[in-house]
């Protein structure tokens, strides 16, 4: 997306519909300028919230609240106004429409974060942050991207560029100045064992990342069984909304239904399946084989059986998955006949799915899926697909690096790849200028000239 940092763009910052209250927003040098020429009294430019009159020519068409931001203290780092007007569709278009006409034009998806991050005022990372806490879908991604727009992730990004820039000080200064020959740390083993604790960090960033990334996505989670072992009265139980079909008649349940369950630290994608059994309908048979289809790309399934409806044949297919066998209908069951079935199952919980008692099976799922730790990781957390692979690609250049220096070649080509994998942390980070940061980095610490 093209960007001209000169134009002073407008949007509405709230949804544009009938409500008490909307947001119009203008960020560019020219922002206080164009709102005054549809107020009744010039705004005055500090940090300060002013009521207005907005007219249309003559015609006053609103009283609004208008929050002025000087340049340097806005989201954007520019001159910011802020519009409170009084909600409503053909108001807000109306007021945005005479910004247009007075000088501003319509801001592009993401401008307004995209102008925060090429002035210095957030990274990639916390732009991505506001995404992820608008879509939050439970408390531990909600916690996440709060700390992360704040800023958490900086110092340990910040963290991993220093020694990787102090790794590349050592090694140019051993190559331009190769008579200064009691640089700590130059030797070539030196260098390997601080490459490996690099890939190590990345490594565990990657993997951080995806747990953190499968709890805000969702658990996609198959519930499974025979017919009429309770399937969708138990997805109906858990999300507490009536959503599936249930009735005593088999195969009633002929293609997935699904739903979500929201916990603290992760949410459930629910999967109703097709009830398993041989059927000479067409149509059942192709929701039997979406079920089966569904076990291999499920992150949890749930296996529903009951007394009388324990189908081995699908347990042998789910076992080595992971899941959990719910065994319903407990209320038509004694404690002898409840012992007898556990023994053949590692992993039951006993649920009356009808009856809306399915808390074990809710306690058992949270026990499987508690993610808190994520919380107190010092490591950086990434949430977008295209930063992940930037960092996918510094593994891939440090593993290069390591097998060049194993191979025997000489460290000017492994600063290659370090300085690649420089430029790579900079542009997470909204840094620019990197081989300054080296130049000022071996005159700081090796002290060449005194």
């Amino acid at each position: 997306m093209k960007i001209n940092l000169n134009d002073t763009i407008v949007a509405c910052a709230t949804k544009v519909s009938r409500q008490a209250i909307s947001i119009v927003r203008l960020s560019g040098e020219q922002s206080i300028e164009i709102v005054n020429k549809i107020v009744n009294k010039k705004l005055n430019e500090n940090n300060k919230m002013q009521l207005r009159k907005i007219y249309d020519n003559k015609d006053i068409i609103d009283e609004s609240l208008i929050l002025t931001f000087e340049q340097g203290k806005s989201f954007t780092g520019e001159q910011v106004v802020e519009i409170q007007c009084h909600g409503g569709v053909l108001l807000t278009n109306k007021i945005i429409s005479l910004l247009i006409e007075h000088g501003a034009r319509p801001a592009k998806p993401g401008e307004f974060s995209q102008r925060a991050y090429l002035n210095g005022k957030i990274n990639l990372i916390q732009a991505e942050s506001i995404n992820n806490l608008i879509d939050s879908k439970n408390e531990l991604t909600l916690k996440i991207s709060a700390l992360n727009l704040e800023g958490k992730n900086n110092k340990s990004l910040l963290d991993m560029k220093n020694k990787l820039i102090d790794l590349i000080s050592k090694i140019q200064t051993s190559i331009d100045y190769p008579d200064y020959d009691d640089v700590e740390g130059a030797s070539v083993e030196e260098i390997k064992v601080e490459l490996l604790n690099l890939q190590n960090e990345v490594l565990e960033v990657l993997e951080t990342s995806k747990r953190f990334n499968f709890l805000n996505s969702g658990i996609n989670t198959l519930i499974i069984g025979e017919t009429n072992v309770g399937k969708s009265s138990l997805l109906n139980a858990l999300i507490s909304e009536e959503k599936a079909i249930v009735t005593d008649i088999e195969g009633t349940t002929r293609d997935i239904v699904e739903g979500q369950l929201n916990f603290e630290n992760f949410t459930l994608n629910l999967i109703d399946t097709a009830g398993i059994r041989k059927t000479k309908n067409e149509v059942e048979k192709i929701g039997i084989e979406k079920s089966f289809s569904l076990i291999n790309t499920s992150n949890l399934i749930l296996f529903v059986v009951n007394k009388s409806k324990i189908n081995y044949e699908i347990y042998e297919k789910i076992k080595d998955k992971k899941h959990i066998v719910v065994l319903n209908k407990v209320e038509l069951l004694k404690n002898e006949e409840i012992k007898e079935i556990q023994k053949e199952f590692k992993n039951l919980v006993t649920v009356s799915a009808l009856k809306g008692q399915v808390k074990n099976l809710i306690q058992k799922i949270e026990e499987e899926f508690n993610n808190g730790d994520l919380l107190e990781s010092e490591v950086p957390i990434l949430s977008n697909a295209f930063h992940i692979e930037m960092f996918k690609n510094i593994l891939k250049l440090l593993k290069n690096s390591l097998k060049n220096i194993n191979e025997g070649f000489t460290t000017d080509l492994i600063n290659i790849d370090l300085y690649e994998i420089l430029k790579i942390l900079n542009n997470l980070l909204g840094i620019y200028d990197a081989d300054e940061e080296v130049i000022d980095n071996i005159f700081r610490k090796y002290c060449l000239g005194k």
